[in-house]
């Protein structure tokens, strides 16, 4: 049984490091299922009973940065324990919008391959999402207790301020309208959370 297991993780394994590399080459949106499969000498079935889909394997690779993002977030506000929330609060949101911003084909993929349905509440139930909420709310919620900010609800607040930073406006505000990753801080950070604290 433990050799069982032990062989299934290293076909995970395996599948991960054979889409990183394809996706390094090809590009994301250019592999298919069936050559992840191909290249890692398995079937198709032993492929999907892991991953439904290109997203699951995606947010999977996703995931490995992620929890890095996580540990820096973490020594970041660590290091500036003793200045202002809002402070602490901005530097976070940057250092998140820069990340969304590398890993913007990634997002977009996650977000494209997923079936979407009427009540789809994926990016919500998604671990990224969850430990991020966690951050901000923290924050909101020490900014609130020191009477820093307006009056707010902090899970309401925080929930907003991730939901603002979706795939699709930071494609079109990059892409289409040409602004820079500094510049789409600097507007986010004046219009969400300038307004949350008291001059």
């Amino acid at each position: 049984m433990v050799d069982k297991k032990k062989h299934s993780q290293e076909i995970s394994k395996l599948i991960l490091q054979a889409a990183r590399s394809l996706f390094a080459e090809h590009g994301v949106e250019e592999v298919s299922m069936h050559q992840i499969a191909k290249s890692v000498q398995i079937g198709q079935g032993t492929l999907y009973r892991r991953y439904a889909n290109k997203s699951d394997l995606c947010l999977e690779l996703m995931m490995e940065t992620f929890d890095g993002l996580v540990e820096e977030i973490n020594g970041l506000l660590e290091s500036m324990k003793d200045l202002p929330v809002k402070d602490r609060l901005v530097s976070v949101v940057r250092r998140v919008l820069a990340f969304y911003h590398e890993q913007l084909i990634w997002l977009n993929v996650i977000k494209n391959c997923k079936p979407s349905k009427q009540d789809d509440m994926y990016f919500f139930d998604n671990p990224c999402y969850i430990k991020l909420n966690k951050i901000y709310r923290s924050l909101l919620e020490e900014a609130q207790s020191k009477k820093e900010t307006i009056p707010l609800t902090p899970a309401f607040t925080a929930h907003l301020l991730l939901s603002a930073i979706l795939p699709e406006p930071l494609i079109y505000n990059s892409k289409v309208l040409g602004y820079s990753i500094d510049q789409i801080a600097d507007q986010y950070c004046g219009t969400f959370i300038d307004p949350l604290f008291k001059p």
